[in-house]
């Protein structure tokens, strides 16, 4: 018996009369006696994980004479309930609440019996349903998982939309005032209680955390949050994107129209909420969505809500494919890209002369790092289990950490203890990426707001700015300078070379310089029309201030970013060195290493690649080659000493940044260990094969993990006479500067390699 959803259930907030019904019993099949929970409640481990059901939950209510109806706040995934036996209401769908009327037993005790299938399972598998992104993330969950309560007498009205929000050009308004999004993306992903519903206290803590971090809005990533959720984001002085759960769905019409009557419902549930000023109809939908289909749940949602940005496909068909037209009222991008590739990729997204609307970053600066492994495989929770009751790998495309706790060297003795110096290099080099990456990011004047990957670890992931137990990853201090009103960058210094008979894009390295005299520019992205004036030092190494300097004051118009100032320095001497700057209470650091000038000779060259212009020769020397020469092992019987530095032969592909971290075993390039600010300009995206020096001993120096398999290679490497790397001392990637002479840090690279070999 189907029943009809209205937006009677917005309204249930303010029923004249509300009864929790709490006490509930379950069976689930297997001949036992029924068992007493307590509802909000998912089966979770009680059977195994790819049990679909049907599910039994039972309760004995007393009826009240006055409308007397029970309002399910949420069920995973189909509920069919009976009243006293008989059917009373079906419904399919996991985030909406609804009604089941109960005047025929007005007045008397009844017994209601729900009987639950999740999803998932054969009989509504995850691609037919609007399941959401946690079927990823760990599996598909199932019960009476939201509150039930028992209704009576008169319903008020649902309350007025209060859509706070507005678009003026491509920027964006919120009751008035200009507004940045500084997002973070959450998943629904709470593993101690096996479902999206957390407590009052749960969420009130972690939207402080959030908060605390510079964040000023939450991205609900494909499922839908209690509405408590978004009563205390309000409270807080929070906002709200909500993803609606569609995701790599089937193309099947029929299922297709089914999710589209659960967006509805959704949609009209949750309109109220003042705290909700974006809506996006789904993720990276590709090709499984037509155009049809998708404009029409654009304009239902609009209407449905009133909000002004609302968008069908987060992530774009220009970044995910699928049919080319996109609807909607705001452009939205997923850039995940290796580091010294984001600026590139970033302005390849400007508006240019399309329809001016904002833009946002829905997800993206995702940077993984080496989880505490250790503790998890000690702990062994169950979404780390081996037991394919506790942890079937069901729609996952990895499902690695099984495999992990039990056989990686960083979760198991006796050599788990040095597990601690990878988790903090790689946390250093997340926050780095992080800070970089959003500076690049509040330069540029197109985009509105970003959400940043992700809230908390996954079984999937670990870029979480908290961690599997939900403890924060990085101090507040190390968000201030990026995650604020006020944000302060340097703009590129761009210095186009000359190639082949024509400029090439081309940049200086802000952090990495030669002596002499030295220039930035200093920009800020303001969320308010301020004035103020730029106060910078430099420091060497010890803090003490080798120069200072006041601008004059600007005005820092609101979201459009701007210089404010200019800092002209002479360095006479190499070392390391800072800059700091300050405005209106606004501060930001960033290194600088300055590295000795000054000709690298070699006693030869194999250069096919012409990447090694500058370099002198001499009769004695190393070997420098850009790929291997055809007699390497010749070379090295006879004693000679080769320097390889690989770009593309003896390499496989690999990220440097993403999934990515490091372990160092060699002093001599101590100067660059986890200094990220010098590897950014040398960094590649290749790693040795040692497979590719057959008969060669390789011994690794600089050891590449990927965080997610944790497989290991090499990125410099060493035998009897022979050092190979793939790091580029020539840069050459991206932003990073083309050649030696104009790569300060790569030249350094290559002299600590030369002493290394000659040694």
């Amino acid at each position: 018996m189907p029943i009809s959803v209205t937006n009677r259930a917005n309204s249930v907030a303010m029923s004249a009369k509300r009864i929790p019904v709490a006490r509930w019993t379950v069976e689930y099949g297997d001949n036992s006696e029924p068992k007493p929970v307590l509802v909000p409640h998912a089966w979770a481990q009680d059977i195994p994980v790819s049990c679909e059901g049907p599910v039994v939950y039972r309760a004995e209510v007393e009826v009240p004479r006055d409308n007397p109806s029970l309002l399910f706040h949420g069920v995973s995934y189909a509920a069919e309930v009976l009243l006293d036996g008989e059917p009373a209401a079906r419904h399919l769908g996991i985030w909406d609440a609804f009604e089941v009327p109960l005047t025929r037993a007005a007045g008397k005790t009844a017994q209601v019996e729900v009987r639950v299938t999740k999803s998932g399972g054969p009989t509504y598998p995850v691609r037919d349903v609007a399941g959401g992104f946690l079927p990823y993330v760990y599996h598909t969950f199932g019960g009476i998982y939201r509150e039930v309560e028992l209704l009576s007498g008169e319903r008020e009205e649902p309350p007025q939309r209060d859509c706070r929000v507005e678009v003026v050009g491509s920027h964006l308004y919120v009751e008035g005032q200009p507004f940045y999004a500084r997002g973070l993306l959450h998943w629904g992903w709470y593993p101690e209680i096996g479902h999206p519903n957390p407590p009052e206290d749960t969420i009130r803590r972690e939207v402080r955390a959030a908060k605390a971090l510079g964040f000023n809005l939450v991205k609900f990533c494909l499922w839908v949050p209690p509405h408590r959720y978004l009563e205390i984001l309000e409270r807080e002085n929070m906002r709200a994107w909500i993803e609606l759960p569609i995701w790599d769905p089937t193309d099947d019409p029929a299922k297709q129209a089914q999710m589209a009557e659960e967006v509805d419902r959704i949609a009209s549930q949750y309109a109220h909420h003042p705290s909700v000023i974006a809506w996006t109809i789904g993720c990276e939908l590709s090709e499984s969505t037509g155009p049809d289909f998708r404009k029409y749940l654009v304009d239902l949602v609009r209407n449905r809500t009133g909000c002004p940005l609302v968008k069908d496909n987060s992530g774009g068909a220009e970044m995910y494919g699928g049919d080319p037209r996109e609807f909607g009222s705001f452009y939205d991008f997923h850039p995940y890209c290796d580091l010294q590739f984001y600026p590139l990729v970033l302005d390849s997204l400007a508006r240019w002369p399309r329809a001016q609307m904002p833009t946002l970053l829905g997800e993206f600066n995702d940077a993984d790092v080496h989880r505490d492994l250790a503790r998890v495989g000690d702990e062994l929770p169950y979404w780390a289990s081996s037991m394919p009751e506790l942890n079937e790998q069901g729609v996952r495309w990895t499902h690695e950490l099984p495999r992990l706790v039990a056989e990686s060297r960083f979760a198991n003795y006796p050599t788990k203890s040095g597990h601690a110096q990878l988790m903090e290099s790689t946390r250093s080099r997340a926050a780095f990426i992080r800070k970089t990456v959003h500076e690049w990011v509040r330069a540029r004047p197109e985009i509105s707001g970003s959400v940043n990957t992700g809230w908390r670890d996954t079984p999937m992931s670990s870029s979480g700015f908290f961690d599997d137990w939900g403890d924060p990853r990085f101090t507040e201090q190390e968000c201030a300078t990026w995650n604020g009103p006020l944000a302060l960058f340097l703009i590129p210094q761009r210095r186009p070379p000359w190639k082949h008979g024509g400029n090439r894009p081309g940049w200086v390295d802000p952090w990495n310089r030669y002596p002499g005299q030295i220039f930035w520019k200093v920009g800020v992205h303001s969320e308010q029309t301020v004035t103020g004036g730029l106060i910078w030092r430099v420091l060497d190494s010890e803090g003490k201030v080798l120069a200072r300097g006041a601008e004059p004051a600007v005005t820092a118009s609101a979201l459009e970013p701007i210089e404010v100032g200019q800092i002209l320095w002479y360095c006479a001497e190499p070392g390391d060195y800072a800059i700091e700057v300050e405005f209106l209470g606004a501060r930001n650091r960033w290194p600088v290493w300055v590295v000795p000038p000054g000709p690298i000779s070699a006693g030869e060259l194999f250069d096919p690649a012409g990447r090694l212009s500058g370099i002198e020769l001499h009769k004695s020397g190393v070997c420098i080659a850009t790929s291997p020469p055809a007699d390497l092992a010749q070379r090295m019987a006879a004693g000679n000493k080769l320097l390889l530095l690989l770009t593309e032969e003896g390499c496989s592909p690999a990220p440097f940044w993403r999934e990515a971290g490091y372990e160092w075993q060699s002093g001599w390039l101590e100067p660059f260990r986890d200094r990220w600010e010098r590897l950014l300009p040398v960094s590649c995206d290749r790693v040795i094969d040692p497979g590719a020096f057959p008969g060669i001993e390789l011994e690794t120096l600089v050891n590449r993990v990927d965080l997610r398999t944790y497989a290991e290679a090499p990125i410099v490497a060493r035998a009897d006479g022979l050092l190979v790397t793939c790091l580029r001392p020539c840069g050459g990637l991206g932003i990073t500067p083309e050649g030696i002479s104009a790569n300060p840090a790569g030249h350094e690279l290559l002299v600590n390699l030369l002493k290394a070999l000659e040694r």
